[in-house]
């Protein structure tokens, strides 16, 4: 009878020191960004391969997150594929995104341009990542950072010839 009590508190101070463990760590993950700002939406780079667009960029938004990437083609007539909206996710400090371009953009001799627009939105985000930005943007702050329908957002733009 003495081992299996014995058992039964060592299997119950197990179940206890694991919840405390987990509880920890998920607390933890969210304190980690607790004094933390956003303020990095940076678009590093866009090449052209084909008719594929390729952007590239930089962020301190947690990892998680999602971008609208806004593309606006002015010079294109046809309404078919002049403006694109995507939606990327961000891994640890990067975004990527690939955007096929219609096949009218290879030809004619006319300098090409683009407009992008990358948008963070707190209203778009997953629950543990609005937890860590704010309800309303609270923990974005700098240039980028715009006041819209009583949030903040972040917003990063790029005009590009080729």
């Amino acid at each position: 009878m003495f081992k299996l009590i014995l058992f039964k508190r060592k299997g119950l101070l197990f179940i206890l020191s694991s919840f405390m463990l987990i509880s920890f760590f998920l607390t933890s993950v969210t304190n980690l960004y607790a004094d933390q700002f956003f303020s990095k939406l940076d678009i590093d780079e866009i090449s052209l391969k084909g008719h594929k667009l390729h952007i590239r960029g930089d962020t301190d938004l947690p990892p998680g997150s999602t971008l609208q990437i806004k593309l606006s083609i002015p010079k294109l007539d046809d309404d078919k594929g002049k403006d694109h909206d995507v939606k990327v996710q961000i891994t640890p400090g990067k975004f990527f995104v690939m955007i096929d371009l219609p096949k009218e953009w290879k030809n004619g001799g006319w300098i090409k341009f683009l407009s992008l627009k990358a948008i963070f939105d707190p209203d778009d985000q997953p629950k543990k990542v609005r937890e860590i930005v704010g309800n309303k943007g609270e923990k974005l702050n700098g240039p980028k950072v715009k006041i819209q329908k009583n949030k903040k957002i972040m917003v990063s733009v790029k005009n590009v010839a080729f």
